[in-house]
């Protein structure tokens, strides 16, 4: 599937989220439109959204909502082939320009169902996030490969790189992905600089 197709837009989210799940209050504001990440599940049900705003002074910059309070909050799970390798990122727009990749939305994200052997966890560039530096180690506790983005890239997230004409970006990701001991030395030394 192309990107721009499983992307559309709402003019108004808080209509939209109402008539996914009419008996949950979120609290949102009318008349705001966002861009809308779905999120599916490996049957193609739909188990989630997301609200991107469109512009800075939109308050949240993302809305999450689950429609399914059970479901994991994985994105790309209905287009995601599990014998082959996955790139797992933060964010839904940065998996799109990923081959065979899944986003996590939010750090609670359950990963038990990846083969490690066959699983790259790239986190956002973001060294002086506490937050992404401590699941980054329990996920190399885990055993996962985990991406410690090399000096040579300055920007933020995959989303950025392509935006700054950044090429061969996976290979850039797999050229930089560790695990074990290995992962914990090198990020020891990333979170630093």
């Amino acid at each position: 599937l192309s990107a721009h197709n499983r992307l559309f837009f709402a003019g108004d989210f808080k209509a939209l989220v109402s008539s996914l799940a009419p008996d949950n209050n979120f609290n949102l504001v009318e008349d705001d439109p966002r861009l809308v990440i779905p999120f599916y599940d490996a049957f193609g049900r739909l188990v989630a959204l997301q609200g991107r705003a469109l512009s800075k002074d939109n308050g949240l910059r993302y809305i999450t909502i689950k429609i399914d309070e059970n479901a994991n909050k994985i994105f790309g799970l209905n287009t995601w082939e599990r014998t082959k390798e996955t790139i797992v990122t933060e964010g839904p727009i940065d998996s799109l320009f990923l081959p065979n990749a899944l986003a996590m939305a939010g750090a609670d994200a359950n990963l038990d169902f990846l083969d490690k052997s066959k699983t790259i966890i790239a986190f956002d560039n973001e060294r002086r996030s506490k937050q992404i530096v401590k699941r980054m180690e329990g996920l190399i506790d885990d055993g996962f490969k985990v991406v410690i983005w090399p000096d040579t890239i300055s920007q933020k997230d995959v989303n950025d790189m392509v935006l700054d004409g950044v090429s061969d970006i996976v290979e850039i990701i797999r050229r930089n992905a560790f695990s074990g001991i290995g992962a914990k030395a090198k990020l020891s030394i990333w979170k630093r600089c």
